[in-house]
């Protein structure tokens, strides 16, 4: 599996992408379907089974509960929020021609497994916050957050041939063991 990762510039950007090139689309089932919630931090949130596209666009608006929103706060009172990245996993060309041209569902079955065990190695690894350390005062680097991720497997390249990949968007929100909604640190392995 390869992964490209890339920023997502701003919610609707991210959306109108996902809506566009039909990685779900409010009125097509199988698309919806082939969309998932992953990470402790959308467990947490209560985000299950395919994905909702009004509630994405809140998740990477930066929208916690409690009516807060997570981001930077302008001189002039607004919020800047950068909304995530997206980590997309992609079969190699074999694979995909053997999933969708040969219609081998077990390939399509397995994919979903490594980009789950994938999302999960990013979340226990990779996905990070800062914090204040309370015995120094020096903001510190703090692993061990919930992640809050969309995935959305797609079968086609935009050239329309076969290409088995999963895109998941890891919002720019993570929840600390204390409980805390805080977005992600910008610098890390999700570069």
């Amino acid at each position: 599996m390869v992964a490209s990762i890339g920023k997502i510039a701003s919610p609707s950007q991210g959306v109108g992408y996902f809506e566009k090139d039909g990685y779900y689309d409010r009125d097509d089932g199988a698309h919806r379907e082939a969309s998932a919630w992953a990470g402790r931090g959308a467990a947490a949130l209560g985000l299950e089974g395919p994905v909702d596209p009004d509630r994405f666009r809140s998740v990477l608006e930066g929208e916690v509960p409690g009516g807060r929103r997570l981001g930077r706060k302008e001189l002039g009172g607004g919020i800047v929020h950068q909304p995530g990245r997206d980590v997309t996993l992609s079969a190699p060309k074999s694979v995909s021609l053997m999933a969708m041209a040969a219609g081998d569902d077990r390939i399509v079955e397995a994919h979903d497994r490594a980009v789950a065990a994938t999302m999960g190695w990013i979340e226990r690894n990779a996905v990070e916050t800062r914090m204040r350390d309370p015995a120094t005062g020096a903001m510190v680097r703090a692993g061990d957050q919930k992640m809050v991720a969309a995935t959305f497997r797609h079968d086609t390249s935009r050239n329309l041939d076969p290409q088995l990949h999963t895109h998941c968007v890891i919002a720019n929100m993570v929840q600390g063991g204390d409980g805390k909604w805080r977005t992600m640190v910008d610098d890390g392995c999700l570069e």
